[in-house]
């Protein structure tokens, strides 16, 4: 089984955290972005074991730091699976709203020759271009973003204590 390893360094265990948080339980923006760029320049392979190495300068406390960050991957994983119904819900609505204004233009358009015609025909085309768009573009995108919060979710984390050589 191959082993993809994402390495971080932190000075402190306050690096993996928003600043703005005071009780530190939410993972930084930054940590984040990160880990999901990193996963996303990886080849998956269903067979992979993917490891989060984090070192620090500094004692941290493992469990809430594998906590934040399973917590934060779910979340987002989530946040995505949401946002994918959404836009399906977005396209499915445009396709029948494009379909119904191409029906009339069709239905209309031999008999009455005017701008109305025009707009509608359009609108149409437009409706069915956002659609098609969302369905060819923004869902598999989002699919791959939640995918990517999965493997992060279930990914080992190990944490580690390196020490600096002090400078003199």
């Amino acid at each position: 089984m191959a082993t993809q390893e994402i390495k971080l360094k932190i000075h402190e265990e306050a690096d993996m955290f928003t600043p703005y948080d005071p009780d530190q339980t939410m993972l930084s923006e930054e940590i984040s972005d990160y880990l999901i760029r990193c996963y996303g320049n990886m080849h998956r392979r269903n067979k992979e074991e993917y490891v989060i190495h984090i070192y620090s300068d500094t004692p941290v406390n493992e469990e809430r730091v594998k906590k934040v960050i399973r917590d934060h991957c779910e979340q987002e994983k989530a946040n995505s699976k949401h946002e994918i119904k959404m836009e399906t819900f977005r396209e499915i609505t445009l396709a029948i709203i494009g379909f119904v204004f191409l029906s009339i233009w069709f239905v209309l358009s031999s008999s009455i020759e005017s701008v109305w015609m025009e707009i509608i025909s359009i609108m149409g085309w437009v409706a069915v271009w956002e659609a098609t768009s969302i369905a060819i573009m923004r869902r598999p995108e989002l699919h791959f973003t939640s995918k990517k919060y999965d493997i992060a979710s279930r990914a080992k984390i190990i944490i580690d204590v390196v020490e600096s050589p002090e400078e003199e």
